[in-house]
């Protein structure tokens, strides 16, 4: 629905939502951050993320793997490693993260992680990067020859062949790919990739991807158009991890802002005609605290966007301040705002007839409305057990415990015991029911 914003009610929100956005979506120091709450599935120790990793290869991972398209910095950039400014390629590599004061024993680590007070604190911080090179399929007639690789397949081939090791050594032959809101720096996403891996046990592979949104206040806006052209980008990313490595599915975690990139990239890949093409298939596709228009999405639907992954999920809040300020700007209702349930009829049995298309309200989660009530997928210890439960396990939401807000409506919400529903959830796959 579309509504009439006066001047200055506009003005005022547009001041709001940077604040609000600020705060949703960035940190300080940006090489550092403490590790989210523990997912609340853990909490009574019957399931140990860490369980099943075998002896060898008990040890805290510093490592991890990224690609992102923002500009290197140079020497007169105040950046360590990336700006804000568009790189127009995709540039891989692998940083070191260290855990805690760096000197962490895999037990000592382990165990203070699932603590829901942890004490001391346990804090991530990014302590080197190393860039592996330019993705040689990201390169364009209109790129620089200045910046062309000698050997336009080598950065790949590395990057290729460090993924596969890690997939050899897995249980989850999975990629996921983290794709990070407005107004971070660089290091952001990385940091946020390796707790969410931390809390998979380790197991496949996280991949941060990070596009240059810029860490300046209002700069919401010039932000929006760059997610255009990082969109292109990603999908190229996306089909390199396809085709050239050796990943079953490739998982995509979209976050705030980071779902108008990923959204616009399976919509180019929807309309090449080809979005089923040969290599790992695009599994898990979720969309959190999302920005997007909801007449963009509906497009995107249109489109054929569900054609290109096995299953979409929208993650919805009634309590999400920083998209509640995107509205009074915009006019127009964002994706992650909770769905009207009385939507007109023809509109719920469209939404309702998609069969990968999965609608969740997170409004009665436990903790959902921390801080402004947008990052609740690290700040919610249920939102963030459901949605590792559903890239660990591809359960379904009725499988996972959620139940339907309305029998006639596409749209599940959190019950009560919820955390008791997704235990025993977890436990008949295990068993094989």
């Amino acid at each position: 629905m579309t509504r009439a914003v006066a001047p200055g009610a506009r003005q005022a929100g547009s001041l709001l939502l940077a604040a609000l956005l600020v705060s949703g979506c960035a940190g300080a120091p940006i090489d550092r951050t403490e590790l989210m709450p523990a997912p609340a599935v853990f909490a009574d120790g019957r399931f140990d993320p860490f369980s099943g990793v075998p002896d060898q290869g008990r040890r805290i991972e510093n490592a991890i793997l990224y690609a992102t398209d923002r500009d290197p910095a140079g020497p007169g950039d105040p950046e360590p490693h990336y700006t804000n400014r568009r790189g127009n390629l995709v540039r891989l590599g692998r940083a070191q993260v260290l855990h805690g004061d760096g000197t962490l024993d895999w037990n000592t680590a382990t165990q203070l992680s699932l603590q829901q007070d942890r004490k001391p604190p346990y804090r991530l911080r990014l302590s080197a990067v190393e860039e592996l090179g330019i993705l040689g399929r990201s390169v364009s007639p209109f790129t620089d020859p200045k910046l062309l690789p000698a050997d336009p397949g080598a950065a790949g081939a590395d990057f290729a062949a460090a993924v596969n090791a890690r997939l050899a050594r897995s249980d989850n032959r999975d990629v996921i790919i983290y794709v990070h809101g407005f107004k971070v720096p660089f290091e952001n996403p990385l940091l946020i990739a390796t707790e969410l891996w931390h809390f998979m046990g380790y197991d496949g592979v996280v991949i941060p991807y990070s596009w240059p949104a810029t860490p300046r206040l209002l700069a919401y806006f010039s932000d929006v158009e760059t997610t255009a052209l990082s969109a292109h980008l990603l999908k190229e990313f996306i089909q390199f991890l396809r085709t050239d490595t050796d990943a079953q599915r490739v998982h995509i975690l979209g976050f705030s802002a980071g779902t108008r990139v990923v959204l616009d990239a399976l919509s180019m890949l929807a309309m090449s005609g080809n979005p089923g093409a040969d290599g790992a298939r695009i599994g898990e596709v979720i969309l959190v605290g999302s920005d997007v228009d909801t007449g963009l999405f509906a497009a995107a639907l249109a489109n054929g966007v569900l054609q290109t992954s096995e299953r979409l999920t929208v993650y919805i809040s009634g309590i999400d301040g920083a998209l509640r300020f995107a509205n009074m700007v915009f006019g127009r209702e964002r994706l992650g705002q909770l769905l009207d349930l009385d939507m007109p009829e023809h509109v719920a049995a469209t939404l309702n007839a998609a069969d990968n298309l999965v609608l969740i309200d997170v409004t009665d989660a436990e903790d959902a409305g921390a801080r402004s009530g947008h990052s609740y997928f690290r700040d919610s210890p249920w939102v963030s057990s459901d949605i590792l439960a559903t890239l660990s396990t591809r359960l379904g939401p009725a499988e996972r415990g959620l139940v339907r807000a309305q029998p006639s409506r596409p749209l599940w919400r959190y019950p009560p015991d919820f955390i008791a529903r997704l235990q025993r959830g977890l436990i008949r796959a295990a068993d094989g029911q």
